[in-house]
């Protein structure tokens, strides 16, 4: 609700003084294009356009940043400012630019959780999609969701980066021990109790501290794959039934039962991969591009690097295993005033033999990547033999794949359910805290 009205009140003020955005498909030059669909004879020569992005020190950013200056510049004449904003401020920052912009910004980037508090102040690109022979289609079930942004049949962003959830796991010890990555949770939890029974290590590095979502993503892709959901159908909240109260102590029994380290009920993303790539854990629950991390001698040792298994995530007995796709999209604001050009370089980003081009590249070790997001590069031979068949086990993952609820209230939601998450980690009843988060997340709609 904090969103929605922040950015409703904005664009009124901005409406009411006179505001009609431009539209996209009119700004937008005809003309031959080239083999990447960009308008031939620079129509745009001298232009200078900004995008509105965090993180810039991502692999991926910095190769298409690089890549931006050296072949998108030089075709089109278009340069590019990626404007890189903290990630803690960048909710607000985009929901502001959404509402108002005034021109600073003519592409906006935002992580799949942003989108229905973004589109407000976003072009739907539907139409220019169509005209410049490009579909939605292209890209995984999860990525078209995020790309509509709660509204069915719309496409207001571009993925551009998006991966699947995997099981990473050290084949040495599952070699050792006779065992196979899990099916089910039951036979990754009877795993967990073998390896910690005969190892040293820390069986799973799990993640139950509070900070951005992140210890949701198992427990949503624990829950979706029982049958449960975080809302039904009427948007009320689900996740007390009792399949998702049975998901849920699943989850909570990984740290419960001693398989994650006690401390793990503070930690983040970051201090779970951390304590895999530092040889800590035998397993550990994360993003199909943490595979870059993990086999990269300067970050991970090497008794892990070269003894890295990684699977799909286990599911439950007789029913589909559905993972969590994360996705980051980029779209073009409605404040712009230089929407052709926009749409031009939205074109190049976007466009899978560019994507295809950065995931084969390897000369530099700091913008390496194996992140792909389009299904045909997912199952390119010569982008899986350079990027260790990850690509390949992440367009399988995504086939039952599906991104979190496109609603406004997200960001307030993901903070109540993270919060429920670190209470149970810490001890908490499951049954009594999920149904304190449900009362919770309705007082919200109040």
């Amino acid at each position: 609700m904090i969103a929605l009205s922040l950015a409703a009140t904005m664009l009124a003020g901005a409406c009411g003084g006179g505001f009609e955005p431009e539209d996209l498909e009119s700004s937008i030059r005809s003309g031959p294009v080239d083999d990447l669909g960009l308008v031939q004879g620079k129509p745009h020569d001298g232009t200078h356009i900004r995008l509105l992005i965090c993180c810039n020190t991502t692999a991926q950013f910095m190769a298409l940043r690089e890549r931006t200056r050296t072949e998108f510049t030089p075709r089109t004449g278009i340069t590019v400012e990626w404007a890189n904003i903290p990630y803690d401020s960048y909710l607000q920052k985009i929901v502001a630019e959404s509402a108002i912009g005034g021109g600073t910004y003519d592409l906006v980037a935002w992580p799949d959780a942003y989108g229905a508090s973004a589109k407000i102040g976003l072009q739907r690109l539907d139409g220019a999609l169509n005209k410049a022979g490009r579909s939605i289609t292209d890209y995984p079930p999860p990525f078209q969701q995020a790309a509509a942004a709660g509204e069915e049949g719309s496409v207001y962003g571009l993925p551009f980066r998006g991966f699947s959830y995997n099981l990473f796991y050290r084949k040495d010890r599952y070699a050792e021990l006779g065992l196979q990555p899990p099916e089910t949770w039951d036979e990754y939890s009877a795993q967990l109790a073998e390896l910690k029974r005969t190892g040293a290590r820390h069986p799973m590095a799990g993640q139950y501290g509070r900070g951005s979502g992140q210890n949701l993503y198992t427990w949503l892709s624990m829950l979706w794959s029982n049958g449960a959901d975080v809302f039904d159908a009427k948007g009320a909240p689900a996740f007390t039934s009792p399949e998702a109260v049975e998901a849920t102590e699943k989850y909570i029994s990984l740290i419960r039962d001693g398989y994650s380290p006690p401390e793990s009920a503070n930690w983040n993303e970051t201090d779970a991969t951390q304590s895999f790539e530092q040889n800590a854990a035998d397993t550990v629950l994360t993003w199909s591009w943490q595979i870059d991390d993990f086999t990269d001698p300067e970050k991970t040792s090497p008794e892990v690097a070269n003894n890295l298994g990684v699977a799909s995530l286990p599911g439950w007995a007789g029913k589909p295993t559905i993972t969590y796709g994360y996705t980051w999209l980029m779209g073009i604001l409605n404040t712009s005033k230089k929407q052709g050009p926009a749409w031009e370089y939205l074109k190049w980003l976007s466009h899978p033999s560019v994507e295809r081009a950065i995931a084969l590249d390897k000369s530099d070790p700091a913008a390496a990547t194996s992140v792909v997001v389009h299904t045909e590069n997912m199952l390119d031979e010569q982008v899986n033999d350079a990027n260790f068949g990850m690509p390949r086990l992440q367009e399988s993952s995504l086939r039952n794949g599906r991104t979190i609820p496109m609603t406004i209230d997200w960001p307030q939601i993901q903070d109540e359910l993270e919060v429920a998450i670190n209470k149970m980690a810490h001890g908490a009843e499951v049954r009594a805290t999920l149904n304190e988060a449900a009362a919770n997340i309705r007082a919200l709609e109040r």
